[in-house]
């Protein structure tokens, strides 16, 4: 597909005089919809499987080889020590490490830990058949330019992340590094020392676990925003005596198949129930409805399904249009970035990306917008304007559904009725059109859930649903919720003894940038609270880990001993508060949205009834004027060189 031309990027901002009547009708039935899905229980409506001891099965690892050869824990740190322990080997701690590796800092002298057996984080507990990512991968997939991979794929399959994963791993020397199905259950400050007492368990298959306290001069916490997933606290769900499983712990062995040959052979005399509609859904169910008996679709919130226009990677166009010059990752992922603006004069010229996501100004709801609202007062104005903007896409996806639904009753269920900030944008070419196989059924709930489950089968409203196998396509708990803390399930206790859970919960963070708190010495962070945000986030975590590899290596150059302890200064981290606040504004249209991971099912809403917490709130918030114009503040604090704000000790 050829790159867009500004004048048909220019014709996505024409505004009509006046609000448009289509939108103000939208507007009316976003809110409609909204209020038969908001739930007295909130998030408090799932269980977390990471804290649930009686649903421990359904988040085993059925990745991990039970006979491969590991180490001893003890022996991955020498005399108990380590210089540098990054919790997490998702994107998000392997970035840290790169960075660090780029910034002088030995990859001998890091550890790398995660309960799962390998590298790869959500792409590691993620092997569902049809699973892509939503982000080109020409974008996505870090540092091409250093690995000369060319991506097989417009939109890479879970696969080949997952393997490139390991390639960056191994170019940077990152292999030796990892301590795998290991855990840090609490690390505690010694402003004595200046390290941290870190207490860890690893937990293997057909083992006792095995526990070791180890000291780290620093941490890092990369844990990423998908990890930990969640069941819908539906009762009788013990009753059930078929197979019911989690789609992140995907079990081939009851589907047939496997990761790499998605032939659900053992589906065929079964009846099927996937519940949730979901990203993971949405590429799940044209496999599964390729071989089930019959595919029962349990939907409570229809999914906005736009075009993916999936294809192979041309080499010879990939090395033509694409990697045409030093770095051309980052110019394209800057294109990328500038086509969330509500102003026609800032969009560039040639759209190089040119998918669905560049074609949506209204994602500057997720995203943030420099000249978006300053005040709180300001929103729901904004918020007209973007349903307004948004208005002829919802139309399109609405068109769309009508198209490639033969059925008038099914299609209207299947029609999103939220805007596209709401929830992640979702692309697939295949997926309205199962609902047109004769073995696939829509269940839709009409926003109110299921009932109760029994020995074999659903209970929806008055009618029963028979099932052999039972798939919880139901998400991860909401990435907003917690602190890094709670994100990476474990304590964490800094100066003085503060607990970070206790402190973020009722005071807001106190970091510099969202990477460095100040109640938290040699403790780096990977956002999103405080910092800023792209729809790329994997990119995100790439420029939070240059950041702190920066700030790190700095300290250690400017630092009179080996053992220092490095922070921001409480006027600093104040400011940085403050800042905060004031930028973030333009993200107060996730508040009124159809319940989600956005707005934590609903619970930040309950918030606005909670001045404490709306402070809390805002100062736990993102950089509302986008990820570019955070990048150019903190490129430009670092090109200053004088690390202002940040305190060596």
């Amino acid at each position: 597909m050829s790159p867009l031309s500004s004048q048909e990027n220019a014709a996505l901002f024409t505004p009509n005089e006046g609000f448009d009547p289509k939108a103000a009708q939208m507007k009316a039935r976003y809110e409609e919809e909204r209020k038969k899905r908001l739930r007295d229980d909130g998030n408090a409506q799932f269980i977390e499987l990471s804290e649930s001891p009686q649903y421990e099965r359904f988040a085993d690892d059925p990745w991990v080889d039970p006979t491969a050869v590991q180490p001893p824990l003890q022996e991955k740190f020498p005399d108990n020590r380590s210089e540098m322990l990054i919790i997490g080997a998702g994107w998000g701690g392997i970035q840290n490490a790169v960075r660090m590796v780029e910034a002088g800092i030995l990859a001998e002298d890091i550890r790398i830990i995660d309960p799962a057996g390998g590298f790869g984080g959500t792409w590691y507990w993620n092997r569902y058949p049809g699973l892509m990512c939503d982000i080109e991968s020409y974008t996505y997939l870090p540092y091409l330019e250093e690995t000369g991979y060319i991506p097989k794929h417009r939109y890479s399959e879970g696969e080949e992340i997952r393997e490139y994963v390991d390639i960056v791993a191994q170019k940077w020397g990152l292999v030796d590094c990892a301590v795998f199905q290991t855990q840090a259950q609490k690390i505690v400050w010694d402003d004595d020392a200046k390290e941290w007492s870190v207490d860890l368990i690893q937990r293997r298959k057909g083992q006792s676990p095995e526990t070791l306290q180890i000291r780290s001069k620093f941490v890092t916490i990369a844990v990423g925003v998908l990890n930990w997933p969640k069941l819908p606290n539906i009762p009788g769900i013990f009753d059930y005596q078929g197979e019911m499983f989690h789609s992140a712990r995907w079990a081939y062995d009851i589907t047939g198949g496997s990761p790499k040959d998605p032939s659900l052979i053992k589906l065929k005399s079964k009846r099927v129930v996937i519940i949730g509609t979901g990203a993971t859904a949405v590429q799940t169910v044209p496999r599964l409805a390729q071989w089930c008996k019959h595919l029962y679709v349990v939907q409570r919130t229809p999914a906005s399904v736009d075009v993916r226009d999936q294809r192979e990677t041309d080499e010879a166009w990939f090395r033509r249009e694409v990697a045409r010059s030093k770095g051309w990752q980052r110019e394209r992922t800057r294109n990328f970035h500038q086509h969330f603006t509500l102003s026609e004069s800032e969009i560039p010229a040639v759209n190089l990306v040119n998918d669905e996501w560049t074609r949506a100004p209204g994602l500057v709801g997720l995203t943030g917008y420099q000249d978006g609202p300053k005040l709180p007062e300001e929103i729901p104005e904004y918020t007209a304007r973007l349903v307004e903007i948004d208005a002829p896409r919802q139309i399109r996806i609405h068109a769309r559904v009508d198209k490639e639904v033969e059925d008038p009753a099914t299609a209207e269920k299947l029609k999103p009725w939220y805007p596209v900030w709401c929830k992640r944008p979702l692309f697939h070419d295949d997926y309205l059109k199962t609902f047109n196989q004769d073995n696939v059924t829509l269940v839709d709930t009409d926003g109110k859930g299921i009932d109760r489950i029994t020995a074999d089968s659903l209970i929806i409203g008055d009618k029963t649903y028979q099932a052999d196998i039972v798939i919880f396509a139901t998400g991860f708990r909401a990435p907003p919720a917690g602190t890094p803390a709670e994100k990476a399930n474990m304590s964490v206790i800094g100066l003085n003894g503060v607990s970070m859970s206790e402190e973020w919960s009722h005071f807001g963070p106190t970091t510099l940038h969202g990477v460095i708190d100040a109640k938290f010495p040699n403790l780096f962070l990977s956002g999103p609270q405080q910092a800023s945000t792209s729809g790329n986030y994997r990119f995100s975590l790439d420029e939070y880990a240059k950041h702190v590899s920066y700030i790190l290596a700095e300290a250690k150059r400017r630092a009179n001993d080996v053992h220092f302890a490095v922070l921001p200064s409480d006027e600093a981290a104040e400011d940085w508060g403050m800042q905060i606040m004031m930028h973030s504004a333009p993200m107060g249209v996730a508040l009124g949205c159809t319940p989600g991971y956005f707005n934590l099912e609903g619970d930040l809403d309950r918030a606005l009834n909670e001045p404490e917490r709306q402070m809390v709130l805002a100062r736990s918030g993102i950089w509302g004027s986008g990820i570019e114009h955070w990048l150019q503040l903190i490129e430009d604090w670092r090109a200053n060189g004088d690390m202002r704000g940040i305190m060596v000790r």
